[in-house]
């Protein structure tokens, strides 16, 4: 569930590459979260950052679009064009080491008359060990397509509330064969892999699309939003199709059109139902990386398992979220969290391990990107690097201190109130201050 009274809630979302420096350097990194995001980030060969390189919509990046997304970055990146990845980026690990993978499935898409708020794509991640060379193969999410501003006229004034014909038709007939569509796209998933034997270390889910209307009381809503997997045996297959597309899986046979294809097929997402494009041409696609097709009813998020969608096309059924993945190899560092408005993206830094330090924090030299420990205010770094000495309070007012204080100003207010002093009121808060750094 999105937590809006969490600290790092999506509420009021932050640019997404800038909302998880934050994030980690709040959780992992205490003061340093105080540095300039942009100081961090221009550290070089410790973080790299991965986008849909500029596309959007059913089908992933070529390597022009990657080429051009990561021109003068410290991102290189191959783009397979053919097969069942086509669209895939291929990146090569630098060095030996422990790495923090960051992975953000995209949004859904917006349904014609629910569109206030779209469903976010998850956000999760894993502490990783990985070897020189090996290659990751990185699949970013793509948000599922938004049913307005619609294609045509037609379509253009329903999006406008000029019409009202599908709700009309629907309240009249209670189906919606001839006037199907509106429904948002599910959004796709993130996949990040390995070679060899291929499989999936990290996946974050995509948000299912909305419905052409919003529901009240929709039971696809009291599904868990956040669901993740990390047992390899468990099969990673579609999300149940109805008139709209389930989202795609791990790996699994798409049977329709609509569906959201599973990685394994290419991750493409599914078509919009035929119904609405044949009447009103909604041609509303899910994302790459599994999103289903919308019909009246929103497709359903891609995952290591797809969203379900609506058995049957209601005019307020959402797609669900699909679930996400951490590979039993890995440390889950952050549980999954709805957080991503739009497309998905995949950080990747070098893991700060603090652990040796005596506060737990620490901060990563700008030159020789080595650890340096930090310590709580009124502390200082001792010699060894390690401990952290001159902390007496360790953040707070000792007890007999904040009893003085407190006796001070109920005796200077008494007096005061009294008349018996002599200084004027304007003094007052002189003397209770002065007092109060004696005792200091």
């Amino acid at each position: 569930m999105i937590l809006c009274n969490h600290p790092f809630s999506s509420c009021n979302p932050l640019p997404h590459s800038l909302y998880t420096f934050q994030l980690l350097q709040q959780i992992n990194q205490g003061p340093y979260s105080q540095q300039p995001p942009s100081l961090y980030r221009n550290v070089p060969n410790v973080l790299w950052w991965f986008t849909t390189c500029g596309a959007s919509g059913p089908r992933g990046p070529t390597q022009a679009q990657c080429d051009s997304a990561y021109y003068n970055t410290n991102v290189s990146v191959t783009v397979e064009k053919e097969g069942p990845l086509r669209g895939v980026q291929v990146w090569k690990v630098p060095a030996t080491n422990q790495y923090l993978i960051s992975a953000y499935g995209a949004a859904g898409g917006k349904g014609a008359k629910n569109h206030k708020k779209r469903s976010h794509g998850v956000f999760i991640s894993a502490i990783f060990q990985l070897e020189k060379d090996e290659l990751l193969y990185i699949l970013v999410g793509q948000q599922g397509e938004d049913a307005c501003p619609g294609g045509n006229v037609q379509t253009q004034k329903i999006c406008l509330g000029e019409s009202s014909l599908i709700e009309e038709d629907y309240k009249l007939k209670k189906d919606l064969k001839d006037w199907a569509g509106g429904g948002g796209g599910g959004g796709g998933a993130t996949f990040i892999c390995t070679d060899g034997v291929f499989e999936p270390l990290l996946i974050a889910a995509g948000g299912g699309g909305k419905a052409y209307l919003r529901g009240q009381d929709s039971s696809l809503d009291d599904v868990p939003l956040e669901q993740f997997e990390n047992n390899t045996a468990v099969p990673g297959v579609n999300g149940r199709t109805g008139a709209a597309g389930g989202g795609g899986g791990w790996k699994d046979t798409t049977l329709f059109p609509q569906s959201g294809k599973s990685l394994l097929e290419g991750g493409e997402g599914g078509q919009a139902c035929p119904q609405s494009l044949a009447k009103l041409q909604w041609a509303t696609s899910g994302g790459f990386g599994g999103g289903g097709g919308a019909c009246t009813s929103g497709g359903g998020g891609g995952g290591y398992k797809g969203g379900h969608v609506s058995d049957v096309d209601d005019i307020t059924a959402d797609g669900q979220y699909g679930v996400s993945f951490v590979n039993p190899a890995g440390e889950i560092f952050l549980h999954p969290l709805a957080a991503m408005e739009s497309h998905g993206d995949v950080e990747i830094q070098v893991y700060l391990n603090c652990s040796h330090c005596h506060s737990g924090n620490c901060k990563r030299h700008l030159d020789t990107t080595l650890p340096i420990c930090i310590c709580e205010m009124g502390a200082v770094l001792a010699s060894d690097n390690v401990t952290c000495i001159g902390n007496r309070w360790k953040g707070h007012l000792p007890l007999p201190l904040l009893l003085a204080v407190v006796t001070v100003i109920v005796v200077l207010g008494m007096a005061l109130a009294c008349g018996s002093l002599s200084i004027g009121k304007e003094h007052f808060w002189l003397v209770l201050v002065y007092s109060f750094l004696l005792l200091y």
